[in-house]
């Protein structure tokens, strides 16, 4: 079998095998607290304090038409364009609760993949809660200060989102954002044996 051959075979195989792996958080900085593990509550005064906590949330889930309160990738909330995706996509969650008139939550979340939605709007929170959120996590569903505030903003850039997050009404606000990004395309244990195949025979035209 000619290089070119062996190569455009393999190929085939590799594609033929794919499978998806989920797409986490890798790596955060600033005012974040990263949770290996999703929390038990995230409703009011359940995460308080000067930070910002993130979790990974439902892995590989398909929807036909998911609405998004942002789809643009690079953007910012200020100029959030609304749509709607479909395939199969992971879920990840940002909350912050500071009372104590403290700075501002200031910091970034990074993924191993690209971000592809961003739901910040209290209603559209509530409508995914059950869907995109982490199981065993209480949520504060249809509560009225919920989501993005007019005093904090975000942008995302490829795999990575920025956010600037406070609590200044004197109301009790829950800031909180919800990423979806693309799983990973990974090699299947099929094509992974496909490929050594063809490795073991290329060898074998060789000897």
């Amino acid at each position: 079998m000619k290089t070119g051959k062996l190569i455009a075979a393999a190929g085939m195989v590799m594609v033929a095998g794919m499978t998806t792996a989920s797409a986490a958080i890798t790596s955060v900085t600033g005012s974040t607290n990263w949770l290996t593990t999703p929390p038990v509550s995230c409703v009011p005064f359940a995460l308080n304090g000067p930070v910002a906590f993130t979790w990974d949330e439902q892995q590989n889930v398909t929807t036909s038409g998911q609405y998004c309160d942002m789809v643009n990738n690079p953007g910012s909330s200020g100029g959030a364009i609304a749509g709607v995706i479909s395939g199969m996509f992971d879920s990840h969650f940002i909350s912050y609760q500071d009372y104590s008139g403290l700075p501002p939550a200031v910091g970034t979340v990074t993924f191993n993949a690209p971000i592809v939605g961003v739901i910040f709007v209290g209603t559209t929170l509530d409508g995914t809660d059950v869907q995109w959120g982490a199981g065993g996590t209480t949520y504060p569903t249809l509560y009225p200060f919920r989501g993005l505030n007019f005093s904090s903003a975000f942008s995302i850039l490829g795999n990575t989102i920025s956010f600037n997050l406070s609590t200044i009404s004197p109301v009790i606000e829950v800031v909180q954002i919800r990423v979806l990004t693309a799983p990973i395309p990974t090699p299947g244990p099929m094509a992974l044996l496909g490929l050594g195949g063809l490795v073991a025979c290329r060898r074998r035209r060789n000897d």
